[in-house]
């Protein structure tokens, strides 16, 4: 992990924060606004020298290597005697000028050209010239932007901080005294004009250890992921907000479910193999003893290019086909599917069903059968294997369903929590029931051929709020 330069970010955050960044604030006299002073070269931000370590090297070294003492590089870079740097570690030089670095970066929720422009210490005006952003304030998650850094480095340097929401009747005087600040430390920080007056809801960034970001009203942390999303993908919600209550929202035509997780709460939500690429707008609230002031933002969805898939199925199995059976089918599973339970049940990793991975069917491609129209995808992953294949829990969970079903066969579902299950069809033998915990790696069937099969294998899939994911997602990455 990078180390992150706090006191560096303090000592820039003048320079970094641009004219979009200041909030409104009134103005005590007549209300006439402090003339500023025209920017002048001086005024710029200057880049700093970034050394990446190296094999062998340490502090003493890398100090002589730039004629700099131990105390000020650990100063500058926020170490103490006792941290240990390693290979790939980024260490700011005292008093060096580094060199300016084109990169791009893909715009978070949530993010604002404000936040941009100070993690890569330039300014908002530039980025927006840069892009030749008609709209500044309408950047979408999912949106690249070219970006000239001045961190010394491509990367950006996190900015630290914590929220404070101004309350009625309060001073910056009295906010400084009950946190042991000074009263100019804060309106450094805020880049608030002397003197001030703060208005109740008001945002004020205070020093702090944790990352701060450049969010609306009382949001305090949002982080949604991946950005951007591709089809067949889940996404990951995660919200802290200042005041009491509990988040609510919505994502392309689905309510979002939020349970409470870590300091804040999580949503998980699926994206059908079949929604159209293009943007979506992400609306999140809440409400506590007062409504939260709303977010919105607009989110990229992005094509996964699932193939197409043609089958054919036997005179005997044809009547199978019957857009009826399935849809009295999915009906009854949809049921299943959609229930809600607010504690996650797993930890970290899925693993895959099956010790064998070969995969012979993947998820998400457009399905005809026996030269039928592509009306649906496949909703899962198809595992090649025998009749008797031993199949795992690919988490921990509790069984929900157990039986057996026209198309799919012999059927075992697992509730994972927060609105995720595991289905696993066409099973010859099923070994668990109803309302029985599993573990992760437990053998909870036996593969088989039965329902609409054309020969033994397994079809596992994943579902999030009955909307089928690609499951080998979830083996790549953990969720929440």
């Amino acid at each position: 992990m990078k180390v992150i330069r706090i006191l560096l970010l303090v000592a820039l955050l003048g320079a970094w924060l641009g004219p979009a960044a200041r909030p409104v604030v009134g103005q005590e006299g007549d209300g006439t606004p402090t003339p500023q002073p025209t920017p002048t070269a001086e005024d710029e931000p200057s880049t700093p020298l970034v050394h990446v370590v190296q094999d062998g090297e340490n502090l003493t070294s890398i100090a002589a290597q730039y004629e700099v003492s131990v105390q000020d590089l650990l100063l500058l870079n926020g170490l103490s005697e006792e941290d240990l740097i390693f290979p790939g570690d980024e260490l700011i030089i005292p008093g060096a000028v580094g060199n300016v670095v084109a990169t791009t970066y893909t715009v978070q929720v949530g993010d604002s050209l404000a936040g941009i422009a100070a993690a890569y210490n330039t300014t908002a005006a530039e980025i927006a010239a840069a892009n030749r952003l008609v709209a500044p304030d309408a950047l979408y998650a999912g949106q690249v932007l070219s970006v000239i850094s001045k961190t010394g480095t491509a990367s950006s340097l996190p900015l630290s901080g914590t929220l404070h929401v101004v309350e009625q009747s309060e001073t910056l005087l009295a906010i400084a005294a009950r946190h042991g600040l000074a009263p100019r430390t804060i309106a450094e920080m805020n880049d608030l004009p002397a003197p001030a007056r703060l208005f109740p809801g008001m945002r004020l960034r205070l020093p702090g250890d944790g990352p701060y970001q450049f969010l609306p009203a009382a949001w305090e942390t949002l982080r949604v992921d991946p950005v951007p999303a591709l089809q067949g993908e889940t996404i990951s919600i995660y919200v802290e907000h200042a005041l009491e209550g509990a988040p609510d929202g919505e994502f392309a035509g689905q309510t979002l479910q939020f349970a409470p997780y870590q300091e804040g709460y999580v949503a998980l939500v699926g994206v059908d193999a079949f929604a159209e690429p293009g943007l979506y707008t992400l609306e999140l609230g809440g409400a506590g003893e007062e409504r939260w002031w709303p977010f919105s933002q607009e989110f990229e969805i992005t094509s996964s290019n699932f193939p197409t898939q043609t089958i054919q199925v036997s005179g005997e199995l044809a009547p199978l086909l019957e857009p009826e059976v399935r849809a009295e089918e999915d009906a009854f599973l949809g049921e299943i599917y959609s229930e809600f339970s607010p504690e996650p049940l797993w930890d970290g990793l899925f693993q895959r069903p099956v010790t064998n991975t070969v995969v012979t069917a993947g998820y998400g491609g457009a399905r005809s059968y026996n030269g039928g129209p592509f009306e649906i995808f496949h909703t899962g992953v198809d595992f090649g294997g025998t009749v008797g294949t031993a199949i795992l829990a690919p988490a921990a969970g509790t069984v929900v369903y157990s039986g057996t079903l026209q198309l799919r066969g012999g059927t075992l579902i697992i509730d994972h929590g927060l609105g995720v299950h595991s289905g696993y069809y066409h099973l010859s033998e099923i070994l668990v029931s109803a309302g029985e915990p599993v573990e992760a790696g437990q053998i909870i069937a036996r593969g088989g051929s039965t329902g609409l099969s054309t020969g033994p294998h397994l079809h596992w899939e994943l579902r999030v709020f009955d909307v089928p994911v690609n499951g080998l997602q979830w083996t790549e990455r953990p969720f929440p």
